[in-house]
């Protein structure tokens, strides 16, 4: 898998733990990928993403768990909310 040298660049920047989770989450990216048939493109992308995920989940490890599924959103953005639903 060829990325730009930016993408190398930042991976080179982590430590050995951290980029042994980056690239889990590429390999399960680039495995679904394949298991629905298609190749994986802008993996450049999916590098960035990856890496900005372990940090997330460094600087923030309550609010990344693998219930997320099952979790109320704990942000609120009224702008999306109908104006009968907001109560004053």
């Amino acid at each position: 898998m060829k990325v730009s040298v930016q993408v190398e660049k930042e991976f080179g920047q982590l430590s050995q733990d951290r980029r042994e989770k980056v690239e889990a989450i590429v390999r399960r990216h680039v495995a679904a990928c394949r298991k629905l048939g298609f190749a994986p493109d802008a993996l450049d992308r999916v590098w960035i993403e990856a890496i900005q995920e372990v940090r997330i989940e460094e600087l923030h490890p309550q609010t990344v768990t693998e219930d997320w599924k099952d979790r109320e959103p704990e942000r609120r953005y009224d702008v999306y909310t109908s104006p009968v639903d907001i109560r004053v």
